[in-house]
């Protein structure tokens, strides 16, 4: 996963990316960066930077192109293109600083991906025990507290758990769990969500907040 733009990761790459644009393209683009933040911000005084860089810009680029070799234009465009070159860079560098906000976006970015890849491997884990249980039971599938190497996005096996993985995995209260393993040791196994929350007695609502994490193996 990509780190948060304060641990130095992609905010600080994209700082010194923007920040190197006046000085590869000798003056003459430095304002690429100051475009992309006016843009983005919509704020009157972005554009306004903006307009600035970009005619001092295109004054070095006048300047060039009808200079002789040895005149005084020569001179003031290489003067203006050095110290756009340098206050170009500078600038963008401090205005594409990395943020809290930048960081706590990227977090938050991170995790809704996170949660996203989990739930897609609960769903390959679940019809791979649909499909192949003797395969699921070697891979450790729904069995957190058994040590295995394959991700099922945190599937618990409510038929097979002891009361502890019911606990810690499921969040049931240890009367929740009692009743769990009472009810599962008169019927010897649950088939659904429903007969569960029947049996041992657990409010549908319980029950189906955690329908995602369950599996009845």
């Amino acid at each position: 996963m990509d780190r948060p733009h304060g641990s130095g990761g992609p905010g600080r790459l994209r700082q010194f990316a923007w920040a190197s644009v006046p000085i590869w393209s000798l003056s003459l683009l430095a304002f690429a960066p100051f475009l992309r933040l006016a843009v983005a911000r919509r704020r009157t005084r972005d554009w306004v930077v903006f307009a600035g860089y970009l005619a001092a810009s295109i004054t070095v680029l006048v300047l060039a192109s009808i200079a002789g070799p040895d005149d005084a234009a020569s001179a003031i465009a290489g003067t203006l293109a050095i110290v756009l070159m340098g206050t170009g860079a500078v600038h963008a560098f401090v205005a594409f600083r990395p943020t809290p906000e930048d960081s706590g976006s990227l977090a938050s970015e991170q995790a809704l991906a996170t949660a996203r890849a989990r739930i897609h491997r609960r769903r390959q884990a679940r019809e791979l025990a649909e499909h192949d249980p003797m395969l699921a039971r070697d891979l450790g599938i729904g069995r957190p507290e058994v040590p295995h190497d394959y991700d099922d996005g945190g599937l618990v096996d409510v038929n097979h758990v002891p009361s502890d993985v019911l606990a810690s995995c499921l969040a049931l209260t240890p009367a929740e769990s009692a009743a769990v393993i009472a009810a599962r040791d008169q019927l010897g196994r649950f088939s659904s969500p429903e007969e569960l929350s029947a049996y041992a007695q657990l409010p549908p609502d319980r029950v189906e907040a955690l329908r995602d994490w369950m599996l009845f193996g």
